[in-house]
């Protein structure tokens, strides 16, 4: 049966992990108005813990949910942008001009590596070319693909790891209802399939005053070859002054099973890996290139399990 709570929480309420941050800490504190605790997650987020492979499969039905992996259930979810900032000691009342100052350096830049510029008022194709060369951004990856999430919560886990879960449909309907209380203007708009010519409106709605928090499932028009394979798409974050779960939990006052924290254990994590590359879920399949194939070869792959012929392992002489 799948577990609900209860020792997922208490660990989740437990000192985080924190080997992925840099060592180097600022020198002054960083202060937040609403910084969010391990315990706040653990209090606004409904944890649920497999207890086979085999249940995770119908969360694959939900259409609409979007899936983020991450390798090990200490970590709350952070934008690459809030990462860097934290890292380098910038406060949150700085962060909107230290973003301001990225997105221009990068545009400056970007025409001597590509022969297409986007439009310069389409902050959504922008802000996702820049996520995928690895800038530092206010959007954060999820896929409609459960699957794919948990490949990307296994990968490097070394423990028990987890993925977030978002009923899509229903962040889009909460953000919506924010920024319209706020006064802002055509929300109705995000409703509509985001074509090239509307790509400005992310900008007026979240990146001009009054900033709200909240979150926006969007994709850029022009999809690049990962978004495509992974079955990608971003939460656009709001108030970049906060961190990226107070604008999440900004969505609803009160814990609700719109938003979901999956556990997959660290026991089951060499079935699930088979289970996923059986279908055709691996590095090599969500980074096309040589990288990804490279990369691959040290993720569980079938080479480390081969199969037996003729009563042993498979030594070479047959593909």
């Amino acid at each position: 049966m799948v577990r609900r709570a209860g020792g997922a929480l208490a660990r989740l309420s437990a000192k985080p992990d924190n080997t992925r941050r840099s060592s180097t800490r600022p020198s002054f504190p960083l202060t937040f108005v609403d910084e969010p605790t391990m315990q706040d997650i653990a209090s606004k987020v409904t944890t649920v813990t497999l207890s086979s492979w085999d249940q995770i499969h119908p969360f694959a039905a939900r259409r609409g949910w979007l899936f983020r992996g991450e390798r090990t259930t200490g970590w709350e979810p952070k934008t690459s942008f809030e990462r860097c900032c934290d890292r380098l000691g910038v406060e949150p009342k700085m962060r909107r001009t230290i973003e301001g100052r990225i997105i221009r350096e990068f545009r400056r830049a970007y025409h001597q590596f590509s022969p297409r510029v986007p439009d310069k008022e389409s902050i959504v194709e922008w802000l996702s070319i820049m996520q995928h060369h690895g800038a530092p951004t206010r959007l954060l990856d999820f896929s409609y693909s459960v699957y794919v999430a948990a490949y990307f919560a296994l990968e490097d886990a070394q423990s028990d790891c987890v993925i977030w879960a978002l009923d899509g449909p229903w962040v889009l309907q909460r953000a919506a209802a924010l920024l319209k209380a706020a006064g802002k203007k055509q929300t109705a708009t995000m409703f509509k399939l985001l074509n090239d010519d509307r790509e400005n409106l992310p900008a007026s709605l979240f990146m001009t005053r009054p900033y709200v928090s909240a979150v926006w499932p969007i994709n850029p028009f022009r999809l690049n070859e990962r978004l495509r394979v992974q079955q990608g798409s971003f939460l656009l974050q709001g108030d970049i002054s906060k961190p990226f779960f107070a604008n999440l939990s900004a969505l609803s006052a009160q814990p609700i099973d719109k938003i979901l924290r999956i556990v997959i254990p660290d026991a089951l994590r060499i079935q699930a890996l088979r289970h996923l590359w059986s279908m055709d879920i691996s590095r090599a399949a969500l980074f096309p290139g040589l990288d990804g194939f490279a990369r691959s070869l040290g993720v569980n792959h079938s080479l480390f399990n081969p199969p037996k012929w003729g009563g042993s392992p498979l030594r070479g002489g047959v593909g």
